[in-house]
């Protein structure tokens, strides 16, 4: 625990070095820009902002989610177990009982927010009473309660303002334009770069605060009842009915809530496939804990990934002596992953992301400008044999995908999977031409691309994708694992018929199109002009 307080100290400090040295450069280079009121003036705005940001979302929570606020009795009365380990910490920290509220929607949920400990807020749903037992919601509570005890309402709004006021350095310099304009462009560059940085560190700084939320709740109550919540609210998350209500409050309170909706719902799945067999489960988790790819996705996260989280309660409760259910190191044991195949994979894939990037960098300093745009749409089209393997489409299932810890959300599995489609893509949406998949051990999100693109993915969306409901069928196409899992779809087939996609075919046109462009900008330019070589 007093490591993750040390990140999170140690990012804060990086912030403010960021800020600190680019104002130092200000005052150096830009002696008639008044770069002190701006500053000034995100700092004030800011924390005007904190001290009422809770009452309107108070007001935002009541409109658009029907949140119903309880009195200390009444909750004590409805959900005692919840009251009394809210009565328990508050007193023990010495602030006040906080605001509850509670939302009428069967979608299971948590947040907090708040100023800081005096006027904080703990907000869940009725799904969470509904898909948990009483320890796991108290568990749930004391992750939210973690919250308010570390005072992380205070930490992330200090670390969002360093990060706006770099932003704020970078829009005032790039428009100088005295005679010293060239230097203050300069630091406004660095500033930028500084900002992009400095979004990653936030994300950090925000899943270190997760991380120690849940040592606070697995301090107070089992870590268990931790894991086994996350696990059921995944679970609850798939399986509870999606109006666009809820749609809207997963979404809007995707990095308030208790866990990241996109990664978790994987869990959830396979949850209520293997009825909890916590073996499978901690199998299907290892792609979190090892897998380069997840490492690269959770960069850009405000959550720790699931299994990352069930891993780190793990070692809190191995460290405290207690039972466990999820053991992802065994599991990492009973798979003898080859670290060597899972890197040098990952490398290769890595190299070829970049790959359009990497043409178009080279063409810009050795050839035509004109050419840049062919270069880029090259990589993007020799990328395609790689995402889009060819071979077999050997007979699979989602559970053993979902397994394989050399999953890549680049390089595709050919895989064929026999069951039935159960709905739309997005729930709801009429227009949405993806399908949700389920054979015998779980759902996949399949992915279709009509032949006519835009107008053809809506005229199937309006007219055939009705027709593959509940039929029996099988699915063939490429299995994609990142922070969610996908299938991008080559054809479906039932008894009756067979609907084919495409997803190669626009993904190859449409870098041809853009060579052909720039080949004609090019030949009309005269040569397109060089690009001097920079050394």
């Amino acid at each position: 625990m007093g490591k993750l307080f040390f990140a999170s100290l140690v990012t804060l400090t990086i912030l403010l070095s960021f800020v600190f040295g680019i104002v130092i450069l200000v005052l150096l280079y830009a002696e008639q820009i008044d770069i002190g009121f701006t500053i000034a003036l995100t700092v004030g705005i800011n924390f005007i902002l904190w001290l009422v940001g809770p009452y309107l979302t108070d007001v935002i929570n009541k409109w658009f989610y029907k949140v119903k606020f309880v009195s200390k009795e009444e909750l004590a009365q409805q959900h005692p177990e919840v009251a009394q380990i809210i009565e328990q910490v508050s007193t023990q920290y010495k602030f006040r009982f906080p605001k509850i509220g509670i939302i009428p929607d069967k979608n299971p949920t948590a947040f907090t927010y708040g100023s800081a400990r005096f006027n904080a807020r703990i907000v869940l749903t009725e799904g969470i009473f509904h898909f948990l037992n009483p320890q796991e919601a108290r568990a749930v509570v004391a992750h939210e309660l973690g919250h308010i005890v570390n005072r992380d309402f205070i930490v992330m709004m200090i670390a969002s303002t360093l990060l706006q006021i770099l932003y704020e350095i970078y829009a005032v310099l790039i428009r100088a334009r005295d005679r010293k304009s060239g230097g203050a462009k300069l630091i406004a560059l660095a500033a930028y770069a500084l900002y992009i940085i400095g979004i990653y560190l936030l994300y950090y700084l925000s899943r270190t605060r997760e991380y120690l939320a849940d040592a606070f709740s697995a301090k107070i109550t089992e870590p268990s009842d931790l894991s086994n919540a996350l696990i059921k609210i995944a679970y609850g998350i798939v399986m509870a009915e999606d109006d666009d209500r809820s749609k809207r409050l997963l979404q809007s309170t995707r990095h308030l809530g208790i866990i990241d909706v996109k990664n978790a719902k994987h869990y959830g799945i396979t949850s209520y496939i293997t009825h909890d067999d916590p073996n499978v489960l901690a199998e299907v988790m290892v792609f979190d804990k090892v897998n380069p790819w997840a490492k690269l996705a959770e960069l850009n996260s405000t959550h720790p990934l699931t299994g990352n989280r069930i891993d780190h309660l793990s070692d809190i409760s191995k460290a405290q002596g207690r039972p466990f259910f999820f053991d992802i190191d065994s599991a990492i044991e009973r798979m003898k992953i080859d670290k060597g195949k899972l890197w040098g994979s990952f490398l290769f894939g890595l190299l070829v992301l970049l790959l359009p990037s990497l043409f178009a960098l080279y063409a810009l300093f050795f050839l035509p400008i004109a050419l840049v745009p062919a270069a880029f749409a090259l990589g993007l089209i020799l990328q395609l044999p790689y995402r889009f393997p060819d071979g077999a489409t050997p007979e699979t299932t989602v559970l053993e995908q979902m397994r394989n810890p050399y999953a890549s959300p680049l390089r595709g599995k050919p895989i064929a999977l026999s069951g039935q489609v159960i709905g739309r893509g997005v729930p709801g949406f009429i227009f949405g031409e993806d399908m949700m998949y389920q054979d015998s051990t779980g759902l996949v999100f399949l992915n279709y691309s009509s032949a006519f693109e835009f107008i053809g993915n809506i005229i199937f969306a309006l007219k055939k994708i009705k027709t593959l409901f509940g039929v029996p069928s099988r699915a063939a196409g490429w299995f994609y694992r990142g922070i969610g899992s996908m299938v991008s779809l080559k054809y479906i087939q039932t008894e009756q018929n067979k609907v084919r996609s495409h997803p190669i075919l626009w993904a190859f046109l449409l870098p041809l199109i853009l060579i052909i462009i720039s080949l004609y900008w090019y030949a009309i330019s005269g040569g397109g002009g060089y690009s001097a070589p920079i050394l």
